[in-house]
């Protein structure tokens, strides 16, 4: 199976890693990262990239690095930067190709599945005699941004194709089936899951939480995942602003595009702590630490259309979840509390905070309990071999 990632391996984790770090168990993986950009790499290098050590370091880095059983990961070269004008974006790309090509011979990859997750990735597309092209769409890509309409007609028209191409089109909700379905009938709906058995064993572990959480003064109220223009950065503000004796902890990467000014504002406020990201092990443990959990995301067309793996993160250690009203947050709607202004928000944690029931505990851990990646992968793996 080849994988063609969208971001690098290392860092925070999402469903790719863990689903490709499952397949892993049973099947030869490859993880290719993103591809080098010939005009994006002459920028750097005018701005003084070749000076960084990171530079180098992408020069220097081996091609295949094995990272667990039967999973690699394959680092696209920085010497064959791809270009997207005619005829150099030919040979560029027939030598990233051929390079990835012997790759695979001596890995004793052949005809292999390859999963794709963009669509600007048709390139990928024919050239590795694959037995299988999977599109994985966990996002509405044409929403990404501020977006002008031009850009956004081209990229529903690239994931148009793609849908066309693909022999199997997965999709995480139930809105994205119902607009991407119609371009291929062989569309289904795998929501993402938990790693239900380290959550399992972070409840049941004694030992103390981590020191930058265990710190904080109590109650803490904690977000776990991608810190970026996709959450209600301002609705994070008011919730700390009504609230000051309370800690508000965001534990995940941050990705400042977009939302600097917004960023910048809670970093400064004293009871609001980034804790920056965490190994993924590690997770559990923080989660554990929160006395109240959060999934503040903006609404918006993007967030409509989304699987959040923290809901059900949340869930697996039985937390109390105040959500802003977005679709999949409504399937769940008896375990936690959705609100639909800021007022009902900072309310909501507040219940939480004094809620007791233990019934509602167990309820959050059997969803959890039911919708495993293991789960996920049984799923993945029937569909799959239902079109080998």
């Amino acid at each position: 199976m080849i994988y063609f990632g969208p971001g690098k391996w290392d860092g925070m984790w999402r469903n790719r890693h863990q689903l490709m770090s499952r397949f892993a168990q049973h099947n030869q993986v490859l993880y290719v990262e993103p591809i080098v950009g010939l005009r994006p790499l002459i920028r750097q290098l005018k701005q003084g990239y070749f000076k960084k050590i990171e530079f180098w370091k992408n020069v220097f880095q081996k091609r295949v690095r094995k990272v667990a059983a039967n999973l690699y990961i394959y680092n696209s070269p920085i010497f064959i930067p791809i270009s997207g004008r005619f005829p150099l974006d030919k040979v560029t790309w027939w030598a990233w190709k051929l390079l990835l090509k012997r790759t695979l011979h001596k890995l004793g990859m052949h005809r292999p599945i390859i999963w794709i997750c963009l669509p600007n990735m048709l390139n990928f597309i024919g050239s590795f005699s694959e037995k299988l092209i999977v599109y994985h769409v966990v996002d509405e890509y044409s929403a990404y941004g501020d977006l002008d309409a031009k850009t956004r007609e081209k990229k529903k028209n690239a994931e148009q194709q793609m849908l066309k191409r693909a022999d199997l089109v997965v999709v995480v909700s139930e809105k994205l089936y119902a607009t991407k379905s119609g371009f291929n009938k062989n569309t289904y709906i795998v929501p993402n899951g938990v790693d239900y058995a380290s959550y399992g064993k972070a409840l049941a572990d004694d030992s103390p939480l981590p020191p930058d959480i265990l710190q904080l003064p109590r109650p803490v109220i904690g977000y776990s995942g991608l810190i970026s223009r996709r959450l209600d950065l301002a609705l994070i503000g008011y919730v700390a602003r009504a609230h000051p004796e309370w800690s508000l902890a965001l534990v995940g990467e941050v990705n400042p595009v977009g939302c600097k000014s917004e960023l910048r504002r809670l970093a400064e406020m004293e009871n609001i702590y980034f804790l920056g990201n965490k190994q993924i092990d590690l997770v559990p443990y923080y989660i554990k630490g929160f006395d109240a959990c959060l999934v503040p995301y903006k609404l918006n067309e993007q967030t409509q259309n989304l699987s959040p793996l923290k809901l059900y993160d949340y869930m697996a250690m039985g937390k109390g979840i105040v959500t802003t009203d977005f679709p999949v947050a409504r399937q769940f709607k008896d375990v936690l509390h959705i609100a639909k202004s800021k007022e009902a928000f900072a309310n909501g944690i507040v219940k939480i905070l004094s809620e007791k029931d233990y019934d509602l505990f167990c309820k959050r851990r059997k969803i959890a309990a039911q919708n495993t990646w293991e789960d996920r992968i049984a799923a993945l793996s029937g569909i799959i071999e239902s079109h080998l």
